[in-house]
């Protein structure tokens, strides 16, 4: 299998933050839009400020965000980024696409929660019209902040379940911040019917996958550490929770990776376990799903059988409506 029949497939990206998604020129563009006064202190050119070194720590990493979310702070910025993301996983194939954020970080322009939401389901619902991509929205609280603002976002996923928002997620820096301080906002989002994906395993601590089981989650995410706790990682074989997988995101932050072919995903695929590959972050990584997959491909050497194994794992995985799902795994069955 080469990069081009890669390309040709109907692929998913159900792991992928907005705020770390944006196309390079948008970037410039909306900087250049601020008031300087608003404007994040950066040397040199500010998508330059906003790619990581490689490697890094997760919590460095996740400093560049304090430059893209500075961009998002009003409706029409919020509204192209959902729209352009959409649009660009659509011009590779990427046939379904599930966008997350924190909507909490984006009112400094003004805006209520509700108001950003609504923003980024504009650009979404936008995309859908013109593109042929489906699309769902993954609202983030962050494990770092307060349970109080965690059970705020958690309420308003629940006001916009079947209006486009899809899941809950808990995001943000793992050591020293349990999922444990935020089961509420989780349980008042499962009660209400919204999905559960976690972030666990990132940057440390397999136990964090443990914890993200017990609390409800039906994927996780990145899962790297898994491996390091055999107990966890056959619960998550057995019980057939999907990683949500990013692989170049992961080489970039895990430390325990000289090269691709040092991930543990590997592993995992012997293993069993339901593994879908996703970006992360489009610009912070400088990826796309189609570059993603045919990484994994080369690494480990994946065959056709390998790849549908993942995109089906991908389809059904999938927060997205039951009847759109199936059609998402009739397309990847109609493929390979």
């Amino acid at each position: 299998m080469d990069r081009a029949a890669v390309a040709r497939l109907p692929k998913f990206d159900l792991h992928c933050h907005l705020d770390g998604s944006l196309r390079p020129g948008t970037v410039r563009e909306l900087w250049a839009a601020l008031p300087p006064g608003e404007r994040p202190r950066v040397e040199g050119d500010v998508v330059d400020a906003v790619l990581p070194r490689v490697p890094c720590p997760l919590e460095e990493f996740l400093g560049a965000f304090r430059i893209t979310v500075a961009l998002l702070q009003r409706p029409g910025a919020l509204e192209r980024a959902a729209y352009e993301l959409c649009a660009d996983a659509a011009g590779e194939n990427v046939v379904y696409l599930e966008i997350r954020f924190a909507p909490l970080l984006h009112l400094a322009g003004g805006l209520t929660p509700e108001e950003v939401v609504e923003a980024v389901l504009s650009g979404t619902k936008r995309a859908e019209g013109e593109h042929p991509i489906r699309t769902g929205v993954i609202l983030c609280g962050l494990r770092q902040e307060s349970p109080e603002r965690s059970l705020q976002v958690a309420r308003i996923a629940v006001r916009y379940r079947g209006q486009g928002v899809v899941g809950f997620d808990l995001a943000g820096p793992e050591r020293g911040f349990p999922l444990a301080n935020h089961a509420e906002a989780i349980r008042i989002a499962r009660e209400g019917g919204v999905h559960l994906t976690l972030h666990a395993g990132e940057g440390c601590c397999p136990e964090h996958i443990a914890e993200a089981l017990d609390l409800g989650a039906e994927r996780i995410g990145h899962g790297v550490f898994l491996f390091q706790d055999a107990a966890t990682e056959e619960r998550v074989r057995t019980e057939g929770v999907p990683l949500e997988v990013c692989p170049t995101s992961n080489l970039q932050i895990s430390g325990i990776m000289r090269s691709l072919a040092d991930h543990p995903l590997g592993r995992y695929l012997e293993r069993g376990i339901r593994v879908t590959v996703n970006t992360d972050n489009r610009l912070l990584s400088r990826t796309t799903a189609t570059e993603e997959l045919w990484r994994v491909v080369q690494a480990f050497g994946l065959g056709p059988d390998d790849v549908r194994t993942i995109l089906l794992a991908s389809a059904e995985g999938a927060f997205a409506p039951p009847a759109v799902r199936e059609g998402l795994v009739a397309q990847v069955r109609a493929t390979l």
